[in-house]
């Protein structure tokens, strides 16, 4: 069977008749996808791979009784002409062979079997390499089902003729107990190629193995036979990763090792999921023909392969690195990166492109007398060697100076009387030529005739002193200097200030009152002379105690310096609070300023005596009345107060301004000693019978209360010192005391019929305290026999001798005194009138404390045992 044709010649020669038959084929033929058909012998099919024949001239002649055929299925040969004559004995074969074949370019050249171009490569009819795909290579080419190479078998998961071992093809393969080839079910192999015994854990002698289960993933499989890569299941115990079956191929994603294909397995994976072009194992990597991510090594690519002279990453040329990866150099006449031109360093550097790759430009180091160049000395050209910067040969008149030959070159201004002379040598004086500079040149080095040796006519400045001239430093005279213009010698007084002769001033008088002395220096603080309009004074000396300052300046109280024997202190300023006051003396209570720390004039502060009334102060104490309001001593609001202002004030009778509204300064008893002093008394009892009570508005102000007198302030003084006062004491006649933590009284005393109690802090004398409650009541018809002011005693609640329970210390149920209790219980103070209901009340204790004592009727009937008017002598006060 023949696949396909070749277009070979074939000639018989019969009955010694010679026949010739040519036939000429110029058209490449390929027979895609294989051609299958029985094996004669074998009877399993047979594929016949596709071939690629490219055009070939065949001629051949046969004079005997054979049959020659030239056919070369795997040989592929472009532009190649072959003639074979065969002539009796003799054959006579003549080839020609044209370049050198270059896979890939789609045509079929010397030593190729085929070129598809870019279909050639991996599972393609043409290779890689331009060979004709073939069962057994390893590559599963068009027409094959597999192929696993050298692994290729009939007993194997891909046949000897690239068909997958399947069950029912007659060949056992991986997986199969028996393959007989029929698909009869009921003899000893079964359709699914599995011996009927197969599963009853009985290892048959027709079976490998016999596990008795159906898993197909331990070491022996549902259909007796041993697990074994490409029977389709995934054995780990035998080392599988992968098992695709009769899908498992070295190109595929499940390799014919059963492992899973990865770059670096030395396979390429070209099918499945593989993206691979190339795969060559360990040799993979850089500057290798396989990269590391198993992709060819292409130009372009930026990794330097094994054929390639470098590779930058990209096909541009003119960058170093050419578009196949050739290194680019001058002299390859290929215009290079870098070159502006390029005749393959031909050696003329005339020619308009020198050995460089460059253009011809002076200073490269070529002489180019095209381009009007004398010479060329590249980086030594210079302006003043031989060769100049504009490649010109160096000559006097150039314009440039020519080092170590001219001494100077001012080109076309150069000749007599300039400053270069026609030579290039310098114009000098002595010449004979004067020059730029010179008034004269006589060319001679005398100074007596009318031309000096510095070639100026003789006069004062020439440098040389003649006739009346004192001096003469010719250029270095100077009016400021050790020569003047004048040629004189310098001298104070010539009006010049010259620093050689130490001057630092020269007004051309003697005068030591202005800025300049006589001695020709400036004038300043300190040297002793007053310079008018400057100064104040000048002693020459620097002291800063006695009547002229280091600065000049007259002596005065707050320059900061003490002068001696005129002042005592000076802080340089007018502040008089400070410790220098403005007189520069230290504070003092009789100066008659405001001064240190007083308050006002003379008075206030830690140093001086009080202030009177309406003086500045800063805080009580510095206020004789004690009483400082808005930094001005005022009228002392209260006993408090006064003692603050003076503790050493005695007890006695004095004014105070609460400032009350409506009520003017008025007269008070103060009590300066008793608990700290400072006390304002309101109220007096004595004891006699007919006495107002503690709440009354009726005021007796003719008597002392200090000696318990009878006495009493209205009901609106007593007010308002209880709204400036936190404290109450009552002092009894024979020394003892109770001080109550709140004022007597609050605003609604003023208002009629009003009443208050609640708690109170009391302490005795002795320091005995306790808590307490205190009531007043200002009700004209319930206090008529008492009950006007009282103290009890805690808890709250307690029930008196009728029967009566307290709330805050009282029952306020007594119809003729609202404030006691019945037979007088609990009270520290309380008040009665036991005869009348005449509105007078005396005052006694029921219940001691400490020092304060209860009186003798404490222990019987307050109603029927005490005296009218009370048993205590007492005067009542507010702080």
């Amino acid at each position: 069977m023949t696949a396909c044709s070749d277009s070979t010649a074939t000639t018989t020669d019969t009955a010694n008749t010679d026949t010739t038959t040519e036939s000429t084929t110029s058209q490449q033929t390929t027979t895609v996808g294989p051609t299958t058909g029985p094996d004669p012998t074998t009877g399993v099919p047979t594929t016949s791979l596709p071939t690629t024949t490219t055009p070939t001239s065949t001629t051949t002649s046969t004079d005997t009784t054979d049959t020659t055929a030239t056919t070369d299925p795997l040989t592929t040969t472009q532009g190649t002409t072959t003639t074979t004559t065969t002539d009796g004995d003799t054959d006579t074969t003549t080839t020609t062979t044209g370049p050198v074949a270059e896979c890939g370019n789609g045509i079929v050249e010397d030593g190729e079997a085929c070129d598809d171009g870019p279909e050639n490569g991996p599972g393609k009819a043409c290779n890689a390499e331009c060979q004709t795909q073939a069962c057994g290579d390893g590559d599963v080419g068009p027409g094959e089902e597999c192929d696993d190479g050298a692994g290729n078998g009939d007993m194997n998961s891909c046949k000897a003729d690239c068909t997958d071992n399947v069950c029912g093809d007659g060949a056992v393969g991986p997986g199969e107990g028996c393959d007989d080839g029929n698909d009869d079910d009921a003899d000893e192999c079964t359709n699914a190629c599995a011996l009927a015994t197969c599963g009853d854990a009985i290892v048959a002698a027709t079976e490998a193995c016999d596990d008795g289960n159906d898993d197909n993933t331990d070491l022996c499989t549902d259909t007796c036979t041993n697990a074994a890569c490409s029977d389709g299941f995934i054995q780990a115990g035998v080392g599988e990763e992968c098992d695709d079956g009769t899908d498992n191929a070295d190109d595929a994603d499940c390799t014919t090792t059963c492992k899973a294909a990865t770059c670096g397995d030395g396979h390429v994976w070209s099918s499945g999921g593989g993206t691979e072009e190339c795969d060559l194992g360990a040799e993979n990597g850089p500057g290798k023909a396989c990269n590391a991510q198993c992709q060819l090594n292409v130009c372009g690519d930026g990794d330097q392969g094994p054929e390639e002279a470098c590779d930058d990453g990209n096909l541009d040329n003119g960058d170093g690195c050419n578009a196949i990866c050739d290194l680019e150099q001058c002299g390859n006449e290929i215009l290079d990166f870098g070159e502006a031109c390029d005749d393959g360093a031909n050696g003329d550097p005339d020619d308009g492109c020198t050995d460089n790759c460059a253009f011809p430009d002076c200073g490269d180091g070529f002489e180019q007398p095209s381009l009007g160049e004398d010479c060329d000395l590249g980086a030594n050209n210079s302006d003043s060697g031989d060769c100049t910067l504009a490649c010109l040969a160096a000559a006097c008149g150039d314009g440039l100076i020519h080092a170590n030959v001219e001494q100077c070159d001012d080109g076309a201004n150069n000749g007599p009387g300039q400053a270069c002379k026609a030579d290039c040598s310098a114009n000098f004086c002595g010449d004979a030529d004067v020059g730029p500079g010179e008034a004269c040149d006589d060319g001679n080095q005398s100074n007596n005739d009318a031309c000096t040796n510095v070639c100026k006519f003789a006069t004062c400045g020439d440098g040389f002193e003649q006739g009346t001239e004192q001096c003469d430093l010719g250029d270095l005279n100077d009016n400021l200097g050790q020569c003047t213009l004048a040629c004189n010698l310098a001298d104070c007084g010539d009006g010049f200030i010259q620093p050689s002769n130490m001057e630092e001033c020269d007004d051309s008088n003697m005068s030591n009152t202005d800025a300049c002395l006589d001695s020709c220096k400036d004038a300043e603080c300190g040297d002793g002379f007053v310079w008018a309009g400057q100064e104040q004074c000048d002693d020459g000396n620097q002291l800063q105690t006695d009547a002229c300052l280091d600065g000049c300046i007259n002596a005065s109280c707050g320059d900061g310096h003490v002068w001696a024997g005129q002042e005592q202190c000076d802080d340089g300023n007018q502040i008089d609070s400070d410790t220098c006051t403005h007189l520069c003396k230290p504070p003092a209570c009789n100066d008659g300023i405001k001064s240190g720390a007083e308050t006002d004039v003379d008075c206030g502060g830690p140093m001086c005596g009080k202030c009177l009334k309406d003086q500045a102060c800063a805080g009580p104490s510095d206020c004789v009345t004690g009483n400082c309001v808005a930094n001005v001593c005022t009228a002392p609001q209260s006993c408090k107060q006064i003692h603050a202002g003076d503790p050493s004030k005695q007890s006695g009778k004095y004014t105070i301004d609460p400032g009350f509204p409506g009520v003017p300064p008025f007269d008070v008893w103060c009590d300066m000693m008793t608990d700290g002093g400072g006390w304002t008394v309101f109220h007096a009892v004595s004891g006699a019978d007919n006495e107002r009570t503690l709440v009354t508005n009726t005021e007796n102000l003719n008597n002392n209360p200090l000696n318990f007198q009878h006495y009493s302030v209205n009901q609106l003084k007593k007010t308002g010192l209880s709204l400036i006062s936190t404290e109450t004491i009552f002092v009894r006649n024979n020394g003892t005391w109770l001080r109550v933590n709140k004022p007597a009284f609050n605003q609604n005393l003023v208002q009629p019929d009003a009443v208050w109690k609640g708690p109170v802090t009391i302490t005795a004398n002795n320091g005995v305290s306790a808590q307490a409650f205190m009531g007043w009541a200002n009700l004209p018809n319930k206090i008529l026999k008492g009950g006007d002011f009282g103290i009890t005693s805690t808890p709250d609640g307690q029930t008196s001798c009728q029967n009566k329970t307290t709330t805050q210390g009282f029952t306020n149920e007594t119809a003729s005194a609202f404030m006691l209790n019945g037979c007088c219980d609990f009270h520290y103070l309380y008040s009665y009138s036991g005869t009348v209901n005449d509105s007078d009340a005396g005052y006694d204790v029921k219940v001691p404390l400490g020092a304060w004592a209860a009186t003798p009727e404490a222990a019987g009937d307050c109603e029927l045992t005490r005296p009218e008017g009370g048993s205590i002598k007492f005067y009542a006060a507010m702080r």
